[in-house]
């Protein structure tokens, strides 16, 4: 048997490129982060950004202000997808032609830190001085400060991290105290006594942004307070007679003063087994099930009728009277509201004349002053079964059931809050204040409706907050936070406000840190002939700490005042991008601090987003075992992919991850990155000032692909400007899967394989993959940061860092329809091979020879577009029959029966000479040349 003859090879020019198709981010991302710090990537673009805006062809400036994390530990999901959807937001702001600095920020005073120390500490934190433990704060909070920068730019965040704003530098404290006195300046803060939320696991006063709703059990009891015989038969009521109150705290019931009742409802007084109740006629049904008998309707009266009525306490040897109040329903209970103004905002303002007895320490526990040793030192919510019990054992009990409800717990301690009386600084809301005519509620207000809510809902949200909330109470009676700088009257407590305290308190503050407020002598702080309107001339410094969220709350003027990077016109400009619990939070008190103090609002536009989830839906927790960190994904996958889940989530909502969510965000940045690499390879040996192809000499179909990017690309960056990161990411990974891999790419594959090196053609579709390529890194680096960098730098004639760069304008034309009938056309066609492709009668689309019914419009349409139709639709051969009556592409395929080149395999072979004679026409040439 003789030896057949080896098929002769031939050489095709194949893609060339040093990026890899393995990403192997965990490894990469570090190096090339470390070459941004070496090369000071971001103060580079800032610089550029700025020349720009001095040349006149730069758009001026964006400023996104960075709500500050605390510095306590490690970072989480929810912060790595803050910090990324910020660098999105300031990457494309470069891209675009702003100047964007980015000047990250740490909250550090507060409980946390103070409860962390302590706890290091243990017993010896008796002996440790104040500025000892000051100092420890500090370090705590550096320490962390440390640890969530690195974190944060590892994630590829670029930004100002050398030179940070942190609210424990001394400056930013005294920044804070200057900030302070105009607050009193514009006669917005007050001292009073008024019911707080109080953390007694904290030992501090509350404002509402530090308060959260969790579900707790508590006791719901219906209680009979009795009225004296000679009480009830003044006002011509039946005896015995009872007024029954329901309330799910009994450990209230020691400091009752009263009962109140709506004016306006009506009550009746009815009998069951020979007493008598008064009850709001709507819940008597209600009340008779608590009974468990029938009730006699003896009369019915206003509440008003019953304000002379006065009952007794159930224990305590004290009269509580009736008041009428316009807080009471009758949704629950029996329509009759135990009031002790000591522990309740209504019950407050109801009765406080009637006195406070302050029975409730800071720690939660009833102080002497209860008189009773069965309650004296127990912690409240230890001491309802205790007043549970003896109300059953003198027989005021009515009914008693277990009720579990939404209530306030402090979000620092966990514990549940309480309501407290105490004499606190509060910044009020309903005061006009100095010189603006109007109260900071109507300017809250007038700020929420002139700013832009990102989703449009938080408008509503923190309109309805503002419009609702009470005053402001901005003290704390903690150590590690900046001090109220005032003094106060040592005989009555009457504060000592004046510029000058403030003033030198802040030079003090600024030199040696918030330690030097209780180092600095009072005689030095005391205005001359100073003196109270007690006529004491004796003070001292008030020792209550301010609230944190004044410390964040007045970020935006102190870094445009101190900051090298910001100004003061930055200020009132700012966009704002945190989670959605800022309403209530940072959102609020830097609107309302800002407004007290500079009359200004700080923001323009708010962007929230929601909180994260495990891919189930559920919150995060170490009990559930469902916490994924991002430091564990950046060890599996890199920051890019992390980068693009975030971005291509829809952040308006709760976001959800999970390794599958991961998965399928790998797999999007895995088909991304190839599609980059194919462009890359396609241009090896590519040289711009060789081979750069004058627009009117793109073939058609290059064109077509240059104007498809142009539209996608003013998607984008329309996308980016609005937000809409998602419709960002799917603008152009859509674009990469169909128009490039799934049809241009498929189509050149043939010109820039197989035709001459300089084929005008293959140099066509070579300068459409260098301007696509560059194009699309700089689409991408907003989210792709490390990624479109590392391809950047692959594409020939691009220097520096693709960050530096701007985004491609696209003119966006309208997309021809002529192309458009096209990939009906292509489709047709594809899905015609599909069976047999199945049955294995044909390999490639080139192994096939179709046949296309059209109606003649439709190919006079076709062929307007310049190229050739076997091409663009990948095959070896094409008939084609026009019926004016085809409403849609009618495909025949069948299997070509030509010779197969053996270098482009299209069915066309046969052309060429000796031993060269498979091949095709083309490929003939190219390789004798």
């Amino acid at each position: 048997m003789s030896e057949q003859a080896p098929v002769k090879k031939y050489s095709v020019f194949l893609p060339k490129t040093d990026f890899p198709m393995k990403a192997d981010l965990p490894q990469r991302e570090p190096k090339r982060l470390e070459r941004w710090k070496a090369e000071g990537l971001y103060a580079r673009i800032e610089a550029k950004r700025k020349a720009d805006n001095a040349a006149g062809t730069g758009k001026g400036r964006e400023v996104l202000h960075d709500g500050p994390p605390y510095a306590n530990g490690a970072i989480h999901m929810g912060h790595a997808l803050n910090k990324i959807l910020k660098d999105v937001v300031v990457k494309s702001r470069w891209m675009e032609g702003y100047e964007s600095p980015y000047v990250p920020g740490w909250d550090c005073h507060g409980l946390p830190i103070e409860h962390a120390v302590e706890k290091d500490l243990g017993p010896k934190r008796r002996e440790v001085s104040r500025a000892e433990f000051l100092q420890k704060c500090r370090a705590y909070a550096q320490k962390w400060i440390d640890t969530q920068r690195t974190a944060f730019q590892r994630l590829g965040v670029l930004g100002a991290w050398e030179q940070p704003y942190v609210t424990m530098d001394p400056r930013y404290e005294a920044e804070t105290v200057r900030h302070l006195a105009k607050l009193f300046e514009s006669g917005s803060v007050t001292r009073k006594l008024k019911v707080v939320h109080w953390s007694y696991g904290a030992r501090t006063a509350l404002a509402e942004a530090e308060v959260e709703y969790a579900d707790k059990t508590s006791p719901a009891i219906t209680v009979a307070f009795p009225v004296a015989d000679a009480a009830a038969k003044h006002m011509e009521l039946p005896t015995p007679l009872f007024l029954p109150i329901w309330t799910t705290t009994p450990w209230t019931l020691p400091s009752n003063l009263a009962v109140a009742m709506h004016p306006d409802l009506e009550y009746a007084v009815v009998r069951a087994d020979g007493r008598h109740y008064i009850v709001a006629v709507t819940l008597r049904e209600d009340f008779a099930k608590k009974l468990g008998m029938p009730l006699h309707t003896v009369e019915i009266r206003k509440g008003k009728e019953f304000q002379t009525l006065v009952a007794r306490h159930p224990w305590i040897d004290r009269d509580s009277p009736v008041l009428l109040g316009d807080h009471v329903t009758a949704d629950t209970g029996t329509g009759l509201v135990h009031t002790a103004p000591d522990h309740g905002v209504d019950d407050f303002n109801l009765a406080h004349h009637l006195g406070l007895l302050q029975l409730v320490g800071p720690d939660g526990k009833f102080l002497p002053a209860v008189n009773d040793p069965e309650l004296e030192g127990k912690n409240i919510f230890e001491c309802n079964p205790l007043v549970v019990e003896r109300l059953r054992h003198i027989g005021a009990l009515l009914h008693e059931e277990s009720l579990t409800h939404s209530y306030p717990h402090c979000w620092r301690t966990k514990t549940p809050i309480l309501f407290r009386a105490t004499e606190q600084w509060f910044i009020t809301m309903d005061s006009e204040l100095a010189g603006k005519g109007r109260s900071l509620r109507e300017l809250g207000i007038e700020g929420v409706e002139g700013t832009q809510w990102i989703p449009a809902q938080g408008q509503n949200r923190i309109h309805a907050m503002i419009a609702g909330r009470p005053d402001w109470c901005i003290s704390r009676q903690r150590a590690w936070g900046t001090p109220i700088t005032v003094l106060r009257c040592e005989a009555c407590g009457e504060p000592l406000v004046a510029d000058s305290i403030f003033e030198k308190a802040a030079a003090a503050i600024e030199l040696g840190g918030i330690e030097a407020w209780s180092e600095l002598p009072v005689e030095d702080l005391m205005p001359a002939g100073a003196r109270c309107r007690c006529g004491s001339t004796v003070f001292q410094k008030e020792t209550d700490i301010l609230d944190v969220w004044i410390d964040s709350g007045v970020s935006a003027s102190v870094v445009c005042e101190s900051h090298p990077e910001l100004n003061r016109a930055d200020y009132s400009q700012f966009i704002y991008l945190e989670g959605s619990d800022q309403h209530r939070g940072w959102f609020h008190s830097s609107l309302l601090f800002n407004l007290a103090a500079t009359g200004t609002k700080p923001y323009k536009q708010v962007v929230t987003h929601g909180f994260v989830l495990d891919g189930k839906g559920q919150k995060m927790s170490k009990s559930l075992g469902n916490v994924i960190t991002p430091e564990e994904i950046l060890k599996t996958l890199g920051a890019d992919i992390l980068r693009w889940w975030a971005a291509s989530s829809d952040y308006s909502e709760d976001i959800r991850i999970s390794k599958e969510i991961l998965d399928r965000s790998a797999d999007a940045y895995r088909k991304t990155r190839n599609t980059l690499r194919f462009l890359l390879g396609a241009l090896a040996d590519f040289d711009p000032a060789r081979d750069v192809v004058a627009p009117a000499d793109l073939a058609p179909l290059d064109r077509w692909v240059l104007d498809a990017f142009g539209r996608m690309a003013r998607e984008v960056r329309d996308a980016y400007t609005r937000f809409e990161f998602l419709r960002a990411t799917q603008a152009l990974l859509s674009f990469c899967q169909l128009e490039l891999s799934g049809r241009y790419f498929e189509i050149i594959k043939d010109r820039l394989y197989c035709d001459a090196l300089n084929s005008p053609r293959r140099r066509s579709c070579r300068q459409a993959c260098w301007e696509l390529a560059q194009g699309l890194c700089t689409l991408l680096a907003p989210v792709m940061s490390f990624t479109a960098d590392e391809a950047w730098e692959q594409i020939p004639g691009c220097s520096g860092s693709v960050h530096e760069q701007r985004f491609p304008q696209g003119n966006g034309t309208a997309a021809d329809p002529r192309w458009e009938k096209l990939w009906v056309v292509r489709e047709a066609v594809q899905a015609a091979m599909e069976p047999h492709r199945a049955a294995k009668t044909i390999g490639t689309s080139l192994d096939a020879a179709v046949e296309i019914t059209l109606n003649p419009a439709e190919w006079d349409l076709l062929d307007g577009l310049g190229e050739s139709l076997d091409d663009l639709l990948v095959v070896s051969s094409l008939a084609r029959t026009a019926d004016s009556g085809a409403a849609a592409p009618v495909v025949a395929v069948t299997t070509h029966q030509g010779t197969k080149c053996p270098r482009c395999w299209n069915r066309k072979g046969g052309h060429g000479t000796g031993e060269d004679a498979g091949l095709c026409a083309r490929c003939a040439t190219v390789v004798a040349g």
